[in-house]
């Protein structure tokens, strides 16, 4: 895949969240990174939290690559970095960098988006060169499936851009997984697939989900 030159000196990156090591965001173990921001406003979205983009933290490439690779150091089974929102691609142009460091330091990049692949392609986003693989597609309701491994709804797609990946891996066949996760204050925490029946239990403290639904 081709893409624009990375920026010299790129913006910084508004990051929500993150969890150093998940099993619920992607194969394998991985760093995952929500960002703030999304204008798509999907119905139903699991992470209404993370629309505004005037939300989260500031971070630049370079101090959030460094903190992955810190969680490395520490957590050497650390499969790859996984990307979810919020929107990702309407910060491309931030963490196009960070993808690009993570990809050379040996480590996988996975992105969720709403957006639809050839929409990004189209407008040449310069994230997509350095991704291994891609979720695309809105979160429609109507579609919600919890049978497809990384998916919300029937309608969205899983794109391979490397051989790191292959679309016959069975992990990508099996159910969705959440993982529930208790902070020193007595918040959850939902990592992974947003199930209605945890959503419903957990929902006035929870503190984010996935991106996808």
């Amino acid at each position: 895949m081709s893409g624009e030159p990375l920026p010299l000196s790129p913006p910084p990156i508004r990051v929500a969240s993150t969890v150093e090591l998940t099993e619920a965001e992607g194969p394998g173990a991985r760093f995952a990174i929500w960002t703030q921001g999304c204008t798509l406003a999907c119905p139903d979205c699991c992470n209404p939290h993370l629309w505004s983009a005037k939300g989260g933290v500031e971070w630049t490439a370079a101090a959030l690559l460094e903190r992955v690779l810190a969680a490395r150091a520490r957590r050497p089974e650390l499969e790859g970095v996984t990307l979810i929102g919020g929107e990702p691609f309407e910060q491309d142009v931030a963490l196009a960098p960070l993808a690009a460091g993570l990809r050379a330091a040996g480590l996988t990049v996975m992105a969720f988006t709403g957006y639809w692949l050839e929409d990004l392609q189209a407008r040449r986003s310069p994230l997509l060169p350095h991704l291994d693989l891609l979720v695309d597609g809105p979160y429609e309701r109507e579609r919600y499936t919890s049978q497809r491994r990384f998916i919300g709804s029937s309608n969205q797609r899983m794109h391979v851009f490397s051989d790191a990946y292959s679309l016959d891996d069975p992990r990508f066949a099996e159910p969705n997984t959440a993982e529930l996760r208790y902070d020193g204050e007595g918040d959850v925490q939902v990592v992974g697939f947003p199930f209605p029946s945890v959503r419903d239990a957990f929902g006035p403290k929870r503190k984010q989900t996935r991106g996808a639904g």
